[in-house]
């Protein structure tokens, strides 16, 4: 007779459920009208290379998300998913939205403490854009901006960004 030996076995399958069977009650605190990104030359931790948003680029823009979550500091560990992002519009310079927090983790828990205490206000985008240099102005600028999500951050790249 063979000797059996175990193994240990993950098998990634999509999630999937009926929901209309589903029944939620969440009480997510939304913090309505939230600036996620205003016009100007901001530089992102990534490339660390300055890139402008104008006028034009933002106001197009502005509801054109491909995925809308929303986390902590950049952050795609799974407790730092706090909620997402909705009702995205421009208007005065500034891309706005509202922060949907879900407090069913310690962490979405502590950031609504922190923004109801004034101690954490700062938001930070998550984006692609069709990059295009002008010759000009020597400068980059960001076209066709797609939305992927927002970051509650101490340290936005943008001026102008705020929750309250």
């Amino acid at each position: 007779m063979s000797k059996k030996k175990r193994y240990l076995h993950s098998a990634t399958i999509p999630f999937s459920y009926n929901k209309k069977n589903l029944s939620l009650s969440t009480d997510a605190r939304i913090y309505r009208d939230c600036a996620l990104l205003s016009v100007g030359s901001w530089s992102d931790s990534i490339t660390r290379s300055p890139v402008v948003y104008t006028e034009q680029a933002l106001k197009s823009s502005a509801t054109n998300w491909e995925e809308n979550y929303l986390n902590v500091d950049h952050s795609f560990e799974v407790r730092n998913r706090l909620g997402f992002v909705t009702n995205t519009y421009y208007k005065d310079g500034k891309v706005y939205g509202d922060l949907h927090i879900f407090p069913i983790t310690s962490v979405a828990k502590d950031i609504i403490a922190l923004i109801d205490a004034d101690l954490v206000n700062w938001m930070s985008v998550e984006l692609t854009s069709d990059d295009y240099w002008d010759e000009d102005s020597m400068k980059r600028f960001a076209d066709n901006i797609t939305f992927l999500g927002a970051a509650i951050v101490l340290y936005p790249a943008s001026d102008g960004t705020h929750i309250k």
